[in-house]
């Protein structure tokens, strides 16, 4: 049955979106429901918001980029934006990772990763929401991006779990 999804994240503030991004998603131990832990780190925070540069290109050097964000030297003016969307949700990934729909292999070409967990949530628009890993030891995974999904479609087809 699909739960409710947490609030939604509005902080536009790019210092303030990584200090929770630290404290909710870095911090915590993550484990899903397999006992496999899902590590963040901040080189992973650009990504996870789809922050742009000004060119409107992809953010290299996203550990460098999270150090200046976090002490000052860089803010939201040094870059193009990034996907309101995708850092509002940020408050739903602790629930996909511990109470996922499903855990299934990735077969996506265009998306790199080894696993995804999909978590269907009871609201209006699209139902699901992916968060793509890779996996860097047997028990341990990182996150590589996550983002909506109207339907699961083709996902079912190499499920890990349930």
């Amino acid at each position: 049955m699909a739960e409710r999804p947490p609030l939604k994240l509005m902080i536009s503030d790019l210092a303030q979106l990584l200090d929770w991004f630290e404290k909710n998603l870095c911090d915590p131990c993550l484990k899903d429901p397999r006992g496999h832990q899902v590590v963040f780190d901040c080189s992973r925070f650009a990504y996870m918001i789809k922050l742009v540069s000004l060119r409107g290109g992809k953010v290299t050097k996203p550990s460098r980029v999270a150090d200046k964000i976090r002490c000052g030297k860089m803010s939201n003016s040094d870059f193009g934006g990034f996907s309101a969307e995708r850092a509002q949700t940020l408050s739903w990934i602790p629930s996909i990772i511990l109470r996922p729909t499903i855990i299934a292999r990735n077969k996506s070409l265009l998306v790199p990763g080894d696993e995804l967990y999909a978590k269907e949530f009871d609201k209006e628009g699209y139902r699901y929401k992916v968060l793509y890993c890779k996996r860097m030891s047997p028990n341990l995974l990182v996150p590589i991006s996550s983002f909506p999904r109207e339907k699961l479609g083709g996902l079912r087809a190499d499920i890990l779990w349930p």
